[in-house]
């Protein structure tokens, strides 16, 4: 099974994927083919958001700004 088949039972889910640049646990490249994979399944609400900054994996913990922005953008 592909990701795009495993990924088929949220095509009707309002998915928000956020990478960050300076992730190297979840890399964006990762980020972008999962996003990339849900819009394949037939999911047609897909926002893909590429966060900057230095932190890492901790952008989620330490980037309020901006994590909340996206999430904010997302569920208006």
């Amino acid at each position: 099974m592909d990701l795009a088949q495993g990924l088929r039972p949220l095509k009707n889910t309002p998915t928000l994927i956020l990478g960050v640049q300076s992730d190297f646990l979840f890399p964006v490249e990762q980020q972008r083919e999962v996003a990339d994979a849900l819009k394949m399944s037939g999911n047609k609400d897909v926002v893909y958001y590429e966060l900057g900054g230095v932190w890492g994996h901790d952008t989620f913990l330490i980037d309020v700004q901006n994590v909340g922005g996206a999430i904010r953008g997302f569920l208006s």
